[in-house]
């Protein structure tokens, strides 16, 4: 790839990011945004495979900054145009730090690994101590974190991986989800020491980052997609999670956010001995109305509609959940948006225009 055609994508998405229409965005409430499903969708909008994204530094960095700016164009929502580089590799790096293997197929599903030795055997001993330069992708991670921060030459700020998840995500792809759950009941003991083993791993982990970078320790956030009642009980949130994220608090000083896939309305009340969480993550599967009356008046709420609410509903449907929202938002600090969006029909205009529908009526309803 040409460096001249990376140089025109770095200085377009600097002149969006010093735009006026760029600085005005975000300045209204609520915050009304689009979720792209990442990386899935970006590989149907622009036709790549997500392993040479993930392989290739300089297809990366272009990429990213196509990205960046189609959106920018296209989607007149909330979110600003960052002038920056991340690096993200996948959902799941966190995994080969414990021996497992990872992949991703070209439209970016992850491959994940159900037959690590834990999976038959509930021993601790498989679990090496972690190597910040050498456990599982981290040497690929260096490689490209180096390339493309040689590609990019300063000009603009890179990002560097970040350890998203818990104990919970991380115990049940070594276990297996029936033997995770088994565990809670059958040997107690050994799911404390699991919890505790990978959350003091994850803290020495951002410890090694801290040092290795120059950069302070700093609030953290925390995802856990198997947090989904009736997945697993209130009782095993709080018996056997929270004694980990109390720890991941502590360390860091903080916990900004905690993510899930599911319904988290019946451990809200759990939640709230995070003294520092002022995030709550309402997504579509978790209450509205009772996260109003579980979550003081004073956190800020995080709702995320379901993709098809927005590719798939009708304008008058729209219109009714936003309704909905509005009703139960009164005087609460919050932001609206839709979880990861992908195209789903032949038609790609329809994605658009139907993200745009949503937008319109979004301003419309919880603005007007």
């Amino acid at each position: 790839m040409a460096a001249s055609e990376i140089d025109r994508l770095i200085d377009q998405v600097k002149e969006a990011a010093a735009s006026d229409r760029n600085q005005q965005r975000g300045k209204e409430k609520p915050f009304i945004g689009i979720g792209i499903e990442v990386p899935i969708a970006w590989t149907i909008i622009f036709d790549y495979d997500c392993r040479r994204c993930f392989d290739d530094p300089e297809f990366y960095v272009a990429q990213n900054l196509r990205q960046k700016l189609w959106a920018f164009e296209n989607i007149n929502d909330d979110t600003p145009i960052g002038a920056d580089m991340p690096l993200w590799l996948g959902h799941y790096p966190e995994y080969t730090f414990f021996g497992m293997s990872l992949g991703v197929n070209a439209r970016g599903m992850p491959l994940l690994d159900f037959h690590h030795p834990m999976t038959q055997d509930p021993d601790l001993k498989y679990l090496e101590p972690i190597d910040f330069m050498t456990a599982g992708m981290m040497p690929h991670i260096m490689r490209m974190y180096e390339e493309i921060g040689r590609i990019v030459d300063g000009r603009l700020p890179c990002g560097f991986i970040t350890w998203n998840r818990g104990g919970l995500d991380l115990a049940i792809q070594l276990r297996g989800y029936n033997n995770f759950i088994f565990d809670t009941m059958e040997r107690p003991e050994f799911v404390h020491a699991l919890m505790g083993r990978v959350t003091e791993e994850r803290c020495k982990w951002y410890d090694a980052l801290a040092e290795w970078s120059g950069n302070p320790l700093g609030v953290t956030g925390v995802a856990d997609d198997w947090i989904n009642v009736p997945y697993i009980s209130p009782h095993i949130f709080e018996e056997f999670l929270m004694p980990g994220y109390l720890a991941i608090e502590a360390h860091h000083g903080g916990i900004a956010s905690l993510h899930s896939c599911g319904d988290q309305t019946p451990i809200q009340k759990f939640m709230l001995q995070l003294k520092t969480l002022n995030y709550f993550e309402v997504s579509p599967w978790t209450d509205l109305a009772k996260t109003v009356e579980n979550v003081p008046a004073d956190k800020f709420l995080g709702i995320a509609l379901h993709p098809n609410d927005i590719l798939v509903a009708s304008p008058e449907q729209m219109r009714t959940k936003l309704e909905y929202i509005r009703e139960h938002i009164q005087g609460r600090n919050c932001h609206v948006a839709s979880s990861g969006l992908t195209p789903i029909r032949d038609q790609y205009q329809d994605y658009l225009t139907r993200i745009n529908t949503w937008l319109g009526l979004a301003r419309e309803i919880l603005r007007g």
